[in-house]
């Protein structure tokens, strides 16, 4: 048996319908009208049965569509919050590694720097999240530690904020 997605569900509800409504339509239209009022209205109401189910399906289908789209979207700015978390995150690890102050190459800092500063300009980064990543960055560019901290800290608040609002 085929999966039940929402297309195929609103398609097998639609026919149902159709036939129900030519079912009631011959049964109306004969107990009026004898045998052919019956397959009149029978016919007649399977035919207004069937274009309303096709334009219903049709709007219904779009709705889906871009009920997906927006998904899709919302998703994709909730996965870039959470990597400029993670980049800014790995930043602060080279500024003040654990190993002590030798445990980070210059080179290894500027490249994580350079990754941190690429991933929080990114033009699908929700505002909130940009921001704050702004305000962590500039006090890891200063050294800044206890001010690093609580920024790191509004980061990933906002980066929560922005998956709770997803």
């Amino acid at each position: 048996m085929a999966p039940l997605t929402p297309a195929r569900a609103l398609t097998l509800l639609t026919s149902g319908l159709t036939c129900l409504l030519a079912a009631v339509g011959g049964l109306v239209g004969g107990l009026f009208g004898g045998l052919h009022a019956g397959l009149l209205a029978a016919a007649g109401a399977a035919t207004a049965g069937a274009l309303v189910a096709v334009v219903a399906r049709r709007r219904a289908l779009a709705a889906f569509a871009a009920a997906r789209r927006q998904a899709g979207a919302r998703g994709y700015a909730g996965g870039l919050a959470h990597g400029v978390l993670i980049q800014v995150a790995a930043y602060e690890a080279a500024v003040f590694p654990r190993s002590g102050p030798a445990g980070v190459t210059p080179e290894e800092r500027a490249a994580r720097r350079s990754l941190a500063y690429r991933m929080a300009a990114l033009d699908d980064v929700p505002e909130p999240v940009r921001r704050a990543a702004a305000d962590v960055l500039a006090l890891l560019d200063r050294a800044d530690r206890p001010l690093a901290e609580e920024a790191m800290a509004e980061l990933a608040a906002a980066v929560r904020q922005e998956y709770v609002r997803l």
